[in-house]
C-alpha cells in the first residue's frame, strides 16, 4: 500500500518513467526549488547575503516552480530546460556574485555545480552544451571586472567567520546537488535499461506470435520441439484445418473470417493452457497443437475442442475442423512429425471433414 502511494506520487511529480530523462529531470527541478528555498533562509538567518539578494532567491525557486509545472504538466519539456539553465547561467550566478561576497563568496562553487550539471544533462544538444559550458567558464571574467570598477555594488562580508560560514553551506548545498543530480542520472539509465529491456521483449514477442490471433507463430515451434525432445517425453503434434474457411471468407467477408480465426484459437489457446502444452498458428487458417500428452489423450482433448466450437455462437451457423495427431517416437524428427500429422489431417479432409484421424 506505502509503495504504491510513494508511486503514485512521484508518478504525478515527475512523469512517466517510460520517459527517463523527463522523469529525472523534473526530479532535478523540486530538489533545487528546494535548495534555492534552503540557501535564502540560511542567508537571512545568518546575514550571508543581502536582503536584495535573498528576495531573489525566493524569487528563482518560484520560477523554478514555474518551470516544472510548465514542463510536467504543460508538456513543454525542452523548452523549460533551456530556460532552466538560462535563469541559473544569467540570472542567478551573477546575482550570487554581486549579493553574496563576489569573490570572496560561494559563486565558484555555484558555477563549477552549473557547469556539471551541463555536462551531464545536455549532451544531447551538441552546440548548445559547448556554449553553456563555455560560459560558466568565462562567466567569472566579466564579473570580476564589474567587482573592480563598481565595488560597492558588492555585499560584503561583515565578520570573516560569515565568509567561512557561506562557503561551507554552500559547499555542503552543492555536494548534495551534485550527489542528487549524480543519483538521477543513475536513474536515469537504469529507467532507459529497463525501458530497452521491455521493448527487446515486446519485439521478441511480436516475431513470435500471431499479430491476429495472439498465437505463437511457427517461429517458435522450431525452439519448442528442441526442447520437448531433449527432455525425452512424450508428446503428441495436431495439425488442424478450418474446413470450408475460404468459402466462408469468399461469401461473408474477411472482417468474418478473422472473427472465425480468433475465437477458434481462443479455444485452442484453452485446450494449449489447460494441458501445458503450446498452440500455434501455422498459416491461414492452418494450426498446430503441441500437447504433453498421449495419441489418446491427445485425441480426446481434440474431440472436446470440436465440440466446443462446433457450438461457438458464430453470426453464420457452426464451423468444424479437421486433425490429424502423430505422436512423437525416439526416431522421429520435427518435419517427419510434421508430415505424419499433415498425412492424417488429408486423410480426414478425404473423408469427409469435421473429422479427427491418429
Amino acid at each position: 500500500m506505502r509503495k504504491r502511494y510513494r508511486d503514485t506520487t512521484l508518478e504525478w511529480l515527475l512523469g512517466d518513467k517510460d520517459k527517463p530523462f523527463e522523469y529525472t529531470h523534473h526530479a532535478v527541478l523540486l530538489f533545487t526549488v528546494f535548495l534555492y528555498v534552503l540557501a535564502a533562509s540560511v542567508n537571512y538567518y545568518f546575514d550571508l547575503a543581502n536582503i536584495y539578494n535573498i528576495g531573489l532567491q525566493m524569487f528563482i525557486s518560484l520560477m523554478v516552480v514555474v518551470i516544472w509545472y510548465l514542463s510536467r504538466w504543460k508538456n513543454q519539456f525542452q523548452t523549460m530546460r533551456f530556460l532552466f539553465i538560462l535563469v541559473i547561467v544569467l540570472v542567478s550566478i551573477p546575482a550570487n556574485w554581486v549579493g553574496n561576497g563576489g569573490s570572496d563568496g560561494p559563486t565558484y562553487l555555484l558555477i563549477f555545480g552549473s557547469l556539471i550539471y551541463i555536462s551531464v544533462s545536455f549532451k544531447d544538444l551538441g552546440i548548445f552544451r559547448r556554449l553553456g559550458q563555455l560560459f560558466c567558464i568565462i562567466i567569472p571574467i566579466p564579473l570580476m571586472v564589474l567587482e573592480k570598477l563598481h565595488p560597492e555594488l558588492i555585499f560584503k562580508y561583515g565578520d570573516p567567520e560569515l565568509k567561512q560560514l557561506d562557503l561551507l553551506i554552500t559547499f555542503i548545498i552543492m555536494a548534495v546537488f551534485s550527489i542528487v543530480m549524480m543519483g538521477s542520472l543513475s536513474t536515469r539509465f537504469k529507467l532507459e535499461r529497463h525501458k530497452a529491456e521491455r521493448l527487446a521483449e515486446k519485439l521478441r514477442s511480436l516475431s513470435e506470435k500471431d499479430y491476429l490471433t495472439g498465437l505463437y507463430n511457427r517461429r517458435i515451434l522450431d525452439k519448442e520441439y528442441m526442447a520437448w525432445t531433449q527432455q525425452n517425453q512424450v508428446f503428441s503434434l495436431a495439425l488442424l484445418d478450418l474446413d470450408h474457411f475460404k468459402h466462408q471468407n469468399d461469401q461473408w467477408g474477411h472482417n468474418y473470417g478473422d472473427e472465425i480465426l480468433k475465437s477458434f484459437s481462443a479455444l485452442l489457446q484453452e485446450t494449449a493452457s489447460r494441458n501445458k502444452g503450446l498452440a500455434i498458428r501455422q498459416g491461414g487458417e492452418e494450426f498446430v497443437l503441441l500437447l504433453p500428452l498421449s495419441l489418446d489423450d491427445t485425441y480426446r482433448e481434440l474431440k472436446y475442442l470440436a465440440e466446443s466450437f462446433r457450438t461457438t455462437d458464430l453470426a453464420h451457423g457452426p464451423v468444424t475442423f479437421s486433425a490429424g495427431i502423430a505422436e512423437n517416437t525416439a526416431t522421429d524428427n520435427q518435419n517427419d512429425l510434421l508430415k505424419r500429422a499433415d498425412k492424417l489431417m488429408y486423410q480426414a479432409k478425404d473423408a469427409g471433414r469435421n473429422r479427427i484421424c491418429r
